[in-house]
């Protein structure tokens, strides 16, 4: 069994990186194959200066699906998700909505969408954890709504959906970072178990 998870994050080293790196280390313990994917280390470009060949099925003109004319690594990426059982979604807030940098994975996926392997998708599973202080924010919660559709939709069992609001802990917690808090590990922990425990009952 593998486990994948994506960092959505626009720096290199940040919660998100060190929340990722605690979940898959506990998950190695348990003996599972796992893959870190740090979309800052990854071409991501949004959809943009296309003809829309990845609606050209729905062309009655032309009807079929053309290649998307855009050479990045967004279909790798979903691609390394697919082969895996258990998918780690790991996002922070920027200015109340996901970054950008998710904004375009996630929309570039009609262009691959049906080359996934859905049968497969639907026994395995994704949670997510988001980073965000919705007083703080006036669009913050807005996140977790959109977030949470966003899970909904990808054809897994939703196995854990995690939101961690950062003042509650370090004052500078941009830069100081928080997964030396206690509490975040032990809710990390949690979150890795239920995950594992979710796909081994999907895969028995």
């Amino acid at each position: 069994m593998k486990a994948t998870a994506l960092v959505v994050s626009a720096r290199k080293e940040g919660n998100c990186f060190a929340f990722a790196q605690f979940v898959l280390n506990r998950l190695q313990m348990k003996g599972l194959e796992t893959e870190l994917i740090n979309f800052y280390d990854y071409q991501i470009v949004p959809c943009h200066k296309c003809s829309y060949e990845c609606l050209q099925p729905s062309d009655p003109q032309k009807s079929v699906a053309a290649a998307c004319p855009i050479d990045d690594d967004v279909r790798l990426i979903w691609e390394k998700t697919w082969s895996s059982e258990i998918l780690f979604l790991f996002i922070p807030n920027y200015g109340g909505m996901p970054p950008a940098l998710w904004l375009a994975f996630s929309q570039r996926a009609q262009a691959f969408f049906r080359k996934a392997p859905i049968e497969q998708l639907n026994h395995s599973v994704v949670s997510a954890v988001v980073l965000a202080a919705p007083h703080q924010s006036s669009g913050a919660p807005w996140i977790l709504s959109f977030i949470g559709d966003e899970v909904k939709d990808m054809d897994r069992k939703v196995a854990g959906f995690e939101i961690i609001n950062p003042t509650e802990f370090k004052k500078n917690y941009t830069f100081e970072g928080l997964i030396n808090e206690k509490e975040i590990q032990q809710r990390l922990e949690f979150l890795a178990d239920r995950t594992l425990k979710v796909a081994k009952e999907i895969e028995t």
